[in-house]
């Protein structure tokens, strides 16, 4: 249950993100630097802090190239994104076409919404078990939990009446706020956007209002290779900038 958009803006692609974790996944994330041999190039990825268990939630590499997805549950053989290594591998592109051949490399395919972008060019993706549908983003773009694309319906709707009208409110409020942004403050006034709240279906629920709520919220510059990282629910703690310069703190 995420929202995500993404924004054209001075020469840059900004990909942006709210996580709200269900009750299979990680609550927690944080975010980390991987420059292993293994890593062809440096990645900041915001992931699972347990390093044995699955959860990689988005993630930008020291070329610009940065990804962010959703789930969307259309069967049961449905392979979540978060399973590693799947963003780490993403990362590995030198640029958005060749992140692209790797996603559609991938056997099983990773389901769900997806925008991957370099400095230059983003595309979005609709991905489920059994294809996937792939557009340029030419200005901006918005996912979030159902698709718009494909024909298929995610399975969780006919269990979960509220959760279809949650992804439809997030998907027209984010719609609404997407196409006016000039900066990254912008981006996170979006992601901690409150429209909606008396319904508990704001893009930024909070603890408060929801066990499902938003946890952490990330944004992306490809051009400028940055991270706006919210690590708890944004309207609430903020966010920090982090780039390649300025990495986060090591784990004692």
């Amino acid at each position: 249950m995420c929202t995500q958009a993404v924004k054209r803006v001075n020469d840059t692609w900004y990909l942006m993100k709210t996580r709200d974790p269900v009750s299979w996944m990680r609550y927690e994330d944080e975010i980390a630097l991987f420059d292993k041999p293994q890593d062809k190039y440096r990645k900041l990825i915001i992931q699972n802090p347990v390093p044995y268990e699955d959860g990689y939630y988005g993630g930008i590499n020291d070329q610009g190239v940065a990804f962010i997805s959703t789930f969307v549950r259309t069967s049961e053989d449905q392979v979540s994104y978060i399973r590693k290594p799947y963003i780490r591998l993403v990362l590995d592109a030198e640029n958005v076409e060749e992140a692209i051949k790797i996603i559609q490399s991938f056997n099983p395919k990773i389901g769900g919404n997806m925008f991957v972008a370099d400095p230059d060019k983003c595309f979005g993706l609709e991905a489920t078990a059994r294809e996937y549908f792939v557009e340029e983003i030419r200005d901006w773009g918005v996912k979030a939990n159902h698709f718009i694309k494909l024909p298929d319906v995610n399975l969780n709707f006919a269990s979960d009446p509220e959760f279809k009208e949650w992804s439809e409110t997030h998907y027209q409020r984010a719609s609404e706020l997407a196409g006016d942004i000039t900066c990254l403050d912008d981006c996170q006034r979006l992601l901690s956007d409150r429209e909606n709240s008396e319904k508990k279906m704001a893009i930024c629920t909070t603890p408060e209002e929801d066990k499902v709520y938003t946890y952490s919220a990330f944004i992306f510059d490809t051009k400028n290779k940055l991270v706006r990282y919210a690590q708890g629910c944004p309207s609430l703690v903020g966010f920090k900038e982090y780039s390649f310069t300025k990495l986060p703190d090591k784990k004692k």
